[in-house]
């Protein structure tokens, strides 16, 4: 059988070879069978490479006559994995960390055992005196596992201390999240529920309905499966709190998958009502109606549907709309560190997303309300397409909103790794008439 190292290299391979999803490459790697602690372990190695990848492949260069390039795919994660677990994990032993690669090397790269040996013998004696570049861009870049594009970025929209800031928040392990399903059961009922299997678990400050655990097993936990809570982080939860759905309400969610949101958006209206759900792929809409049935939520009607496509049937119909639009994702990096290296400096993206609101917004009902977020930080894609909106149509303004603990007098928000502890995220209310 597959032992952690060996599944997070062919999870690692797949990646690099076919640009695949990390989740969904590990779902299919990982053994039914593997114990849970090698589990964790594969996951760890697999989601710290792709994390610290440019600064992993800078060492490489610095302890290898060999440019990376030159390197199969193979050799390449293997020296990766061995110098992650040598140099950014404290409790794996160094030896262990060198003989397990050196032992991939010689099942899937024997040419390459030895030379895969010397490396990580070398970087684990410190062999060689590691020089960061002298720019600043390129230093940041190396030391922080950002590309170059997106640390200029950074600093350019925040100066260089807020950069670094961001930085690290979005290369640290984020906090696992839960919202109590309160149709079924109340926060403190649920805490003691789960304090009582062992697992840690407080109230977040920052929405009423969030939970902050340690040590929950999703997949085997009962609670989950009963539809007591689902996974969400709670910056994700916001967005329908602020919409502030009523029970009775007509709401429209577009971009709707997996259905955190939609589901949430029934909770605070008690399940009373109706809701029309979209999304463009048709797994994604059996993952809504999967989380709605789990949770027990029957006001929620999904369907297929391109966002961007306007439907004549449901204009003006809705008290309130929300618009969750794809974006760069630069706020959830912590969670998916491939957005770095998949990410384009360039996107049409803007014109999307504003296009994407327009129709939404015809929609709404006069004296309706419609909530505007993303999971980025780039205000290209969040502020300034909010107000390219409301330059083309005076007839919204926008809305002053409480979502949980915040408050945006300005009917705008954006939420912050570094200051709020959440996934990045940006917040828009907008008041037809």
């Amino acid at each position: 059988m597959k032992n952690a190292r060996e599944a997070a290299l062919l999870s690692l391979y797949e990646i690099d070879k076919n640009g695949a999803y990390p989740n969904l490459v590990l779902k299919r790697s990982l053994p039914q069978d593997m114990p849970a602690v090698e589990k964790a372990l594969a996951v760890q190695i697999v989601y710290g490479v792709i994390q610290r990848k440019i600064t992993l492949d800078y060492i490489i260069g610095s302890y290898s006559s060999v440019k990376l390039r030159k390197l199969s795919r193979y050799v390449i994660n293997i020296l990766r994995i061995g110098l992650y677990q040598l140099m950014m994990m404290d409790r794996i032993p160094p030896s262990a960390a060198v003989n397990e690669s050196v032992k991939l090397a010689k099942r899937y790269a024997p040419r390459s055992a030895g030379f895969v040996n010397a490396i990580l013998r070398n970087a684990q004696r410190g062999k060689v005196s590691l020089r960061l570049p002298e720019e600043e861009i390129p230093r940041m870049s190396v030391e922080y596992a950002f590309p170059e594009w997106m640390c200029r970025r950074f600093v350019e929209l925040f100066g260089r201390e807020r950069a670094v800031s961001l930085m690290e928040a979005l290369n640290s392990e984020p906090k696992m999240t839960i919202r109590v399903n309160t149709l079924k059961i109340s926060r403190s009922e649920l805490i003691a529920v789960l304090e009582k299997d062992g697992i840690e678990a407080q109230e977040s400050q920052l929405c009423q309905d969030a939970v902050e655990v340690l040590g929950l097993s999703v997949a085997s936990s009962e609670l989950y499966k009963d539809g007591m809570f689902t996974v969400q982080d709670v910056a994700s939860m916001l967005p329908p709190a602020a919409l502030a759905p009523q029970p009775g309400d007509e709401v429209m969610d577009l971009c709707a998958a997996p259905g955190g949101k939609t589901t949430y958006l029934a909770q605070l209206m008690g399940n009373k009502g109706h809701i029309t759900a979209f999304d463009i792929h048709e797994h994604k809409v059996r993952l809504i109606k999967e989380n709605a049935d789990r949770m027990g939520f029957s006001i929620i009607d999904a369907k297929m549907g391109d966002a961007a496509e306007f439907r004549p049937e449901y204009e003006s119909c809705a008290d309130k709309v929300l618009v969750d639009a794809p974006c760069s994702g630069w706020g959830i990096i912590r969670r998916k560190p491939d957005i770095k290296h998949n990410a384009a400096e360039h996107t049409d993206l803007p014109r999307i997303q504003l296009s994407i609101l327009e129709t939404s917004a015809r929609y709404v009902k006069k004296g309706g309300e419609l909530v505007y977020s993303t999971c980025t930080l780039n205000p290209e894609e969040n502020e300034d397409v909010m107000e390219r909106f409301l330059n083309r149509h005076p007839d919204f303004s926008p809305m002053p909103f409480r979502a949980g603990s915040i408050f945006a007098e300005s009917g705008r928000i954006t939420l912050y790794p570094d200051v709020h502890g959440t996934d990045g995220f940006f917040i828009g209310k907008l008041k037809h008439g």
